[in-house]
């Protein structure tokens, strides 16, 4: 039995079932943990949630395009430009898409592994991540989850405050979880800057001293400008830009290897 983590599909499913034939993956036997964003800017997101919902060892963790996906279905936010989503909004399970996404955790953590979308800052030990992921799950998974979805848009606060509270909390944590490439030191976060330079003062989250995330592999995805590439043992990176015509990568957790397969056109 195998264990893969696959980065950011953003619903490119045909190479999605091209790198399950590559890892020769199978359900009956092996783990599937996706890092996040398992749809939008690709060509086919029915085919892939298709899957991912009827898989009986699949593990995901939310990004911030399945955020998102979940903030136009409530009708708190409209689509973006570079949005594809209008497939899952046509098939006529979207609603049992927008149940599955709800139950879905914003952190996973198996033992030394933990899996998020974007990162963990360094002002937070795992524990602290997962008891604060607990608060945005419990509320996307109740009754009043639009309210939340309404307020998750926008970049402050920028800094953790144990004191925060309501939706300048919540947005914060989800933030982290799911936007998160570069802070300072304390958790100061910038939302602004995409590519692989950090602005002045930051630098990537995972390059900082993180004394609190020792013992622990981190899994994250979201990061398509790095291209897999961290440089960090205990920080291994997997959006490896499949939607923008690069590849779709895997690693299986019991020795490391990862597994890509390139893109079949550039899609975002």
């Amino acid at each position: 039995m195998s264990t893969f983590v696959i980065g950011d599909i953003q619903g490119c499913y045909d190479e999605f079932m091209s790198l399950l034939a590559e890892i020769r993956y199978s359900s009956q036997n092996d783990h599937l943990w996706l890092a996040g964003d398992m749809i939008n800017r690709g060509p086919n997101n029915v085919g892939v949630m298709e899957f991912c919902m009827n898989e009986p060892h699949c593990q995901a963790v939310l990004g911030n395009h399945d955020l998102h996906f979940l903030g136009i279905t409530a009708g708190v936010a409209g689509p973006k430009g570079k949005d594809t989503i209008a497939d899952l909004l046509e098939w006529d399970a979207c609603g049992d898409v927008i149940d599955w996404l709800r139950q879905q955790p914003l952190i996973h953590r198996a033992d030394d592994h933990v899996m998020v979308h974007a990162g963990i800052p360094p002002n937070w030990g795992i524990d602290d991540a997962e008891r604060y992921a607990a608060e945005v799950e419990w509320i996307l998974s109740g009754d009043n989850y639009q309210d939340f979805l309404a307020e998750m848009y926008g970049n402050d606060p920028v800094s953790w405050d144990t004191n925060l509270k309501g939706m300048a909390r919540l947005r914060l944590i989800t933030n982290y979880l799911t936007r998160l490439r570069f802070c300072k030191p304390d958790g100061e976060i910038e939302l602004t800057h995409k590519t692989d330079v950090a602005p002045p003062g930051f630098s990537p989250w995972y390059a900082l001293p993180r004394p609190l995330h020792q013992g622990t592999t981190i899994l994250f995805g979201h990061w398509a400008a790095i291209d897999g590439i961290t440089h960090q043992k205990d920080a291994l990176a997997l959006d490896t830009g499949c939607v923008w015509g690069r590849s779709l990568t895997a690693l299986r957790l019991e020795d490391g290897q990862r597994f890509s397969v390139p893109a079949r056109g550039e899609w975002a």
